[in-house]
């Protein structure tokens, strides 16, 4: 598509000024196609400037999605390695499990520049704007008991931890089980959905979904979310991040299922949790009870002591800190 010729081109310049004249010949189109493009990008959200007598430059501000851009900071054998960049979807992850797995490879990856029905555990809503976050979601096929399928999520939060400091510098936190944090707010969710064989007795396929907070933040969520425009004024990272989250999960994932590396990736994620030591409710099942939050187990599973001394071990649940 020529509109996503000229993003690249554009994205692979950023800040600097090219002519209309010479993004023509180097596409080999006429200048009006290269002017209706950069309108239709500028529509789509993607901030490029005219300069009288001179041409067209990406702001550095411009976080327009790109798949080439994306696919220019893959380093992964696999993850990205196939994608679908889509403007809007009801959920990445609910248009990812409709296909019928045995006919794509593991690795493929659904990137939406919206969604209108983004959600996280529980079925809870996650806002998911137009051009202020990442939304995607990558088909996993581990060979692992279900049993430990959400330890899936804990390598995906790791991951997710790792590309940020990679790509902004900044350190953050996590919220057992798949929440990123940031100066005490929500930055990123994470959905890990497994398909079971009831007769098999095993994982078909896992579809985790990942979305991140880059832009604005909605006003209904802005009292406990956070992004990283938010924090550091910094836009125009959308692609370079989606890359490096598909790079570092696909590091941490094959470090899980094929290096058996489950120890050490347990304690990346548990030092990065900002809970423990702290006092929290814990729900589970509609029954609270007030708890101190000590770690994770080896499973991943956290880790309280109740209020009579006791120690448990919890698979699922709401936190709330007291």
């Amino acid at each position: 598509m020529l509109r996503e010729q000229v993003l690249y081109l554009l994205e692979k310049n950023r800040g600097q000024v090219i002519t209309g004249g010479e993004i023509a010949r180097r596409l080999g189109v006429s200048r009006t196609a290269v002017w209706k493009s950069v309108r239709a990008l500028r529509e789509s959200g993607s901030d490029i400037e005219s300069l009288p007598n001179s041409g067209y430059r990406m702001t550095d501000e411009s976080d327009g999605l790109s798949w080439r851009a994306i696919n220019d900071s893959l380093r992964t054998r696999k993850f990205g390695r196939n994608m679908e960049l889509l403007p809007t979807l009801s959920s990445t992850n609910k248009y990812l499990k409709q296909f019928d797995s045995a006919a794509i490879e593991e690795g493929y990856t659904v990137v939406a520049n919206e969604q209108t029905e983004g959600r996280g555990r529980m079925n809870r809503p996650f806002h998911s704007p137009a051009h202020e976050g990442i939304y995607f979601s990558v088909l996993l096929k581990p060979a692992i008991p279900i049993a430990d399928t959400p330890f899936l999520t804990i390598c995906a939060a790791v991951a997710v931890c790792r590309a940020i400091w990679n790509i902004c510098g900044l350190s953050v936190d996590i919220k057992w089980v798949n929440d990123i944090y940031l100066e005490g707010k929500k930055l990123c969710g994470i959905l890990t959905e497994a398909s079971i064989s009831a007769e098999l007795r095993s994982v078909e396929d896992v579809v985790v979904g990942i979305g991140l907070n880059t832009g604005r933040v909605a006003r209904e969520v802005e009292e406990t979310a956070i992004s990283l425009y938010g924090a550091t004024g910094i836009r125009g990272v959308r692609n370079r991040l989606i890359a490096e989250i598909l790079n570092e999960f696909e590091e941490v994932y094959l470090d899980y299922t094929v290096n058996g590396r489950r120890g050490e990736i347990l304690d990346a994620y548990a030092g990065r949790m900002f809970i423990i030591g702290r006092r929290a409710m814990v729900d589970i099942s509609g029954a609270s009870s007030e708890v101190t939050i000590l770690g994770v187990d080896d499973s991943g599973e956290l880790i309280v002591e109740r209020e009579d001394g006791l120690t448990c071990h919890i698979d699922s649940g709401e936190i709330k800190l007291i």
